[in-house]
């Protein structure tokens, strides 16, 4: 028996990266999951995967910034499976636009020369990137807990995992909006965490680290030469790695663990 055997999984976006792992390794363990993502093709693909290596799923295309859609999704896994015991809150999208990653990019590199001067991103970042950003991350974590509580409540049990980043906890230079959801994700996290214990449920965040995944794969050379360089263990996570501490927080062997933050990141942040 896996150590989700039986229970009903939500993992937002599924169909790549990080969302990817979690939802196979969820099936793995026996767990339903819907694969929730905007992107329908990469949703689709995940969900065949996991029915393919002998699991169950369900491929939803939702955009987790939009309620509506966010409780149509729910809606529909009641309708296929009854309930929801688990939620994986991991949606989310790239820290910049090209333009100001072009900035970041050559301000860095003149840092690395020596020079002193801003990286001059919060200035020129407009009304649109910085809502957008905050949308996905931090009311779409929202939006989805939600649906989920009003599912896990009635039934007194469930386990949700949010994904910040190690950019909530120390900060990441030239990404506000990024730094500023993530670490309203771990307030959130926490506060939550406080208010549904009672009704057994559990909620904990994961701040992962640099994680080698499409979201990260256009990343400035000389960003991840100084991540990596601040790194004691030397490389990037994979999404595999970050998967396996979902896993266990969701399962059972964590159920006295809630409220709390993971954060899996090579030793870059103590």
């Amino acid at each position: 028996m896996g150590r989700l055997a039986g229970r009903v999984a939500v993992v937002t976006g599924g169909g790549s990266g990080i969302g990817r792992a979690i939802a196979r390794s969820f099936a793995a363990e026996g767990a339903r999951v819907a694969v929730a993502d905007l992107n329908r093709e990469g949703g689709e693909r995940v969900g065949a995967e996991i029915v393919a290596a002998g699991g169950t799923a369900i491929a939803v295309p939702t955009d987790v910034a939009d309620s509506a859609q966010v409780d149509a999704l729910f809606a529909r896994v009641v309708r296929e499976w009854q309930t929801v015991d688990v939620l994986s809150n991991n949606a989310g999208i790239g820290e910049l636009s090209p333009p100001l990653r072009a900035q970041v990019a050559q301000a860095l590199q003149a840092l690395l020369g020596g020079a002193r001067l801003s990286l001059g991103i919060t200035r020129h970042m407009d009304d649109a990137e910085w809502r957008r950003m905050l949308d996905v991350h931090l009311f779409g974590t929202f939006a989805c807990t939600r649906a989920a509580l009003r599912i896990m409540e009635e039934r007194g049990r469930g386990a949700i995992v949010n994904m910040a980043s190690v950019a909530g906890l120390a900060g990441i230079p030239g990404s506000p909006h990024y730094g500023a959801a993530k670490a309203g994700i771990i307030g959130f996290t926490k506060s939550v965490a406080l208010e549904v214990g009672g009704a057994n449920i559990r909620v904990n965040a994961i701040a992962p680290g640099l994680i080698d995944t499409p979201m990260t794969a256009d990343m400035p050379p000389v960003v991840r030469q100084m991540v990596l360089m601040r790194t004691p263990l030397g490389r990037s996570g994979t999404p595999e790695d970050i998967a396996a501490v979902a896993l266990f927080l969701v399962s059972d062997e964590a159920s006295f663990v809630t409220g709390q933050v993971v954060s899996p990141n090579g030793g870059f942040h103590t």
